[in-house]
């Protein structure tokens, strides 16, 4: 099983949509996936279609350490994806509820959840505090999305030498991905100044500025099940790919079919709406 923390201590980076949307891709290309929400904001929990659930991250970093694994078993949701599920998170959720950084490391570990998952991926607020401790000492390694700004990049520096200072037995970043790319002059510079920086550690695929990414969010749907044509969701299969060592033919046919399955079964569920609203209209 990979246990991956999506982290940056910068806000605004595109963490929450790039964990989503990652998730949903594993799930469709036949991976069991669990999506972990560490945000007190519960936008994963949200964009993932769930909203908030009691117990959830919160009564896993509460519980008594003897309970903690079952806790985490009992505050799994089901998806409208199959194969990803997600642990909801609160507005409650604060640093106080993390009496011990490793509690969420030794639940997953108790719980025994390689037995159902091939990837836990967590989503992580902005900041270096005991929230985002708890996830690095979680977590096999760290993804990283980053914009493509100077104090960005410069704010990945910044983070891995608080992660060597803290942490120095947990995790690394693995992974960093450009967000809210644009094929200019400026921001391919700085794309050449990642690569520089952090050799062998930064993505040929970034994620590129697309209104799609706002428009799923608000009207709640999936990507790749409503909008597999757009732009965003082919660098997202490309990153996919890249990321996971997939086959990038076997991503597409896999995601395509089960979006033709999906769609066609909403239709149908619409169609036998639209009878049974005209069957109890003619009664009337």
């Amino acid at each position: 099983m990979r246990v991956i923390s999506v982290l940056n201590h910068k806000g605004g980076v595109g963490k929450t949509t790039f964990t989503g949307c990652t998730a949903q891709a594993l799930a469709l290309t036949g991976n069991r996936v669990l999506a972990i929400d560490n945000d007190s904001q519960h936008n994963l929990s949200t964009m993932l279609g769930t909203g908030v659930h009691r117990p959830g991250i919160r009564e896993v970093y509460r519980a008594d350490p003897s309970e903690g694994p079952a806790t985490l078993l009992k505050s799994v949701r089901q998806t409208d994806v199959p194969e990803l599920h997600v642990v909801t998170s609160c507005r409650d959720l604060c640093e106080a509820d993390v009496a011990d950084e490793k509690a969420l490391s030794r639940a997953l570990r108790k719980s025994k959840l390689d037995r159902f998952y091939d990837v836990v991926i967590i989503d992580n607020a902005p900041g270096m505090d005991r929230l985002q401790g708890a996830s690095i000492y979680a977590c096999d390694e760290i993804f990283v999305p980053t914009e493509l700004k100077q104090f960005a990049i410069d704010g990945i520096a910044e983070m891995e030498a608080i992660l060597n200072q803290r942490f120095p037995k947990a995790a690394r970043i693995t992974r960093i991905i450009p967000n809210f790319y644009k094929d200019t002059k400026r921001h391919n510079s700085f794309v050449a100044a990642l690569h520089q920086l952090f050799p062998g550690r930064v993505v040929e695929t970034p994620i590129v500025v697309d209104n799609v990414f706002d428009e799923l969010i608000t009207e709640g749907k999936t990507l790749f099940y409503h909008r597999l044509y757009s732009k965003g969701a082919a660098y997202y299969l490309k990153l996919v790919h890249e990321l996971f060592n997939l086959k990038e033919d076997d991503v597409w046919e896999r995601i395509v079919h089960k979006r033709n399955d999906r769609l066609a079964n909403e239709a149908r569920e619409r169609l036998q709406r639209a009878r049974e609203a005209q069957s109890r209209q003619n009664r009337e």
